[in-house]
């Protein structure tokens, strides 16, 4: 079903807009300054979401040379992420 095309759009595409969000995500830093494991949670989750959701797209369009079969465990990892990221965000408190 998505062996080329994801709702029409080339993987190569979805991969390139994975990285650029990516790269904004892990580049700027948009928490506003902490610490802890709470600050690392929200500081890197949400880049490395978008990191797996990337390499995941890659290994679909064909780009990476891996087995398609990695490509939904890839993505699943950047769902992992980013619940993990989602709960450090908006279910846990500081202090």
């Amino acid at each position: 079903m998505f062996a080329e095309k994801v709702f029409g759009v080339p993987w190569t595409i979805v991969s390139g807009v994975a990285l650029a969000i990516a790269a904004i995500f892990l580049i700027v830093d948009l928490t506003g300054g902490g610490s802890g494991l709470l600050w690392l949670g929200r500081r890197w989750l949400h880049g490395v979401c978008w990191l797996l959701l990337a390499a995941a797209a890659l290994v679909m369009a064909r780009v990476l040379p891996l087995d398609s079969g990695l490509a939904s465990p890839l993505a699943a990892a950047g769902g992992a992420c980013y619940a993990a990221f989602l709960v450090a965000t908006f279910v846990l408190k500081d202090g």
